[in-house]
């Protein structure tokens, strides 16, 4: 059984918002005893596979007021404790929503880890 994934998330047709699957593609066959997988915009979708692991490492572009290619690791846990009103990822349903779905079913996602990087640009079309 394979314990560690690791999840690219975001959307290649809008720029930098692309950066989670960007760094999968390259992360394919690379790291010895992990699933590598492209999540793309993948939603509440994600939800089982988040709990199908010992280890999950997301990779995904943040707004966090950074300069452009900076990267912060968070938890779970700070992620659900972000406002109501404060966006994390840039995705229509995002991880937060998703996190916080999986929290109101009992979820725990103490094995969750996200790099988040910061984009510079997140037009459609510039990949």
């Amino acid at each position: 059984m394979i314990k560690t994934m690791v999840l690219g998330l975001g959307n290649i047709l809008m720029g930098d918002d692309g950066i989670g699957v960007r760094v999968v593609e390259r992360l394919q066959g690379a790291v010895p005893g992990a699933e590598v997988l492209d999540g793309a915009t993948s939603g509440l979708s994600l939800l089982e596979k988040l709990s199908a692991y010992e280890k999950v490492i997301v990779v995904d572009a943040v707004q966090m007021g950074k300069m452009p290619g900076e990267a912060a690791r968070f938890s779970a846990q700070e992620i659900l404790d972000l406002p109501e009103n404060q966006n994390f990822s840039l995705h229509e349903i995002g991880l937060a929503e998703v996190l916080k779905i999986g929290r109101s079913l009992n979820e725990k996602f103490d094995n969750l880890v996200v790099i988040g990087i910061q984009p510079k640009d997140i037009t459609k079309g510039k990949n």
